[in-house]
């Protein structure tokens, strides 16, 4: 026991500072286009033609857009701070443990999708104001996030069956 307790220690250790970082990297490119730098929009861009003239509302709808992944990758880490906070705490074939890996797998899988998602739009959203239209949608591939939905999928897996482990072990427990 003393041993997932100085592993969860250390992971914790190293995950408070992405709780902080993550949110900041993916969010600066984000603002940076949208708010703080509004030339940037229109500047050596394939997708927005350099006369175009970008309405606020545009750079809100892209900047939530982009926002909605963010957020749940934050949860996310959230999740599995709290996972980790419950191994420290000794709760190891616990209920909530299985929950946490069941939130934890749909949230990194919902971040994952909601960029890939975000990537299809973004092209269309960029060049509403175009003098010749909006670029179709575009379906947007990132390998990356496609792994990364999979992975929440085996963390969500995961829980669904320790879940369905511990109810199974504690009606065993109930017979002996």
């Amino acid at each position: 026991m003393s041993r997932i307790y100085k592993l969860a220690t250390i992971a914790m250790i190293l995950m408070l500072p992405m709780l902080i970082y993550y949110p900041y990297e993916a969010l600066s490119w984000n603002l940076e286009l949208s708010f703080l730098d509004p030339g940037r929009w229109t500047r050596n861009d394939r997708w927005v033609h350099p006369d175009a003239q970008i309405a606020f509302s545009t750079r809100i709808v892209f900047f939530c857009l982009w926002l909605v992944p963010v957020i749940l990758g934050w949860f996310a880490y959230l999740v599995g701070f709290s996972l980790l906070w419950l191994l420290r705490s000794g709760a190891v074939f616990d209920l909530r443990i299985a929950d946490r890996l069941v939130w934890m797998g749909l949230l990194i899988a919902g971040s994952a999708c909601t960029s890939l998602f975000a990537g299809a739009l973004s092209p269309m959203i960029r060049s509403w104001h175009n003098p010749e239209g909006p670029l179709p949608l575009r379906f947007w591939y990132d390998s990356g996030n496609i792994g990364l939905a999979f992975s929440g999928l085996a963390f969500f897996f995961l829980g669904i069956v320790m879940r369905e482990a511990i109810k199974i072990a504690r009606e065993n427990e109930e017979f002996v």
